[in-house]
């Protein structure tokens, strides 16, 4: 496995998929939201695109077993899985002003949801992924106050009893001077995983 440093986290995820996946793969991005990882891309791929404020009536449920469920097996090339950084019993509303974070726009999970929702990746992705099929997963590193949240190294060593770990990617984080520092992250990963 390869581990790199990249300076800059602008189109990383557009790159990395680039390299790792072919033009007009299916891709599955379980967190498209907005669709901000694919803006400005001109792309060949095939997306099949999941919103989960839409997907779901309460926009903090994180477990998406339900809907890979319904999916077929062996039926994507790709997954991409870009979640929610901070869990939300450490965050307070006056964390979340303080920190000119969007209620709206920012979904947070409880540690429970996200222990949950990993468990079930761990088992729904190797079965929804075609073979030699490619997980890419988009995760910070962060703190909340003093206490540290290594999500990017849980998610690597559940991901990788079900599938072959086979590049991760790290961001350094600039943050301005104006930002907050109760609520800050360190590095972005990008973990790349092959079925």
């Amino acid at each position: 496995m390869n581990t790199c440093f990249i300076d800059s986290t602008n189109n990383a995820f557009q790159k990395i998929l680039k390299f790792f996946v072919r033009r007009n793969s299916t891709v599955l991005d379980l967190t498209y939201g907005r669709g901000l990882s694919w803006q400005n891309m001109d792309t060949d791929y095939r997306i099949i695109k999941v919103d989960k404020r839409k997907l779901f009536k309460d926009v903090i449920k994180s477990d998406f077993n339900e809907y890979l469920n319904k999916k077929e097996g062996n039926s994507v090339d790709c997954i991409y899985f870009d979640p929610p950084y901070y869990f939300k019993e450490k965050i307070t509303r006056f964390d979340i002003k303080k920190q000119m974070l969007d209620e709206e726009d920012e979904v947070f999970w409880t540690q429970k949801e996200f222990e949950q929702s990993i468990n079930n990746l761990q088992r729904e992705i190797p079965r929804v992924l075609k073979v030699k099929g490619t997980f890419i997963v988009k995760i910070m590193d962060g703190y909340v106050g003093k206490n540290y949240y290594p999500l990017a190294f849980d998610i690597f060593n559940k991901m990788s009893k079900t599938l072959r770990p086979i590049s991760t990617f790290i961001c350094p984080i600039q943050k301005p001077d104006n930002v907050s520092t109760f609520i800050r992250s360190n590095h972005i990963y990008y973990l790349i995983f092959e079925k």
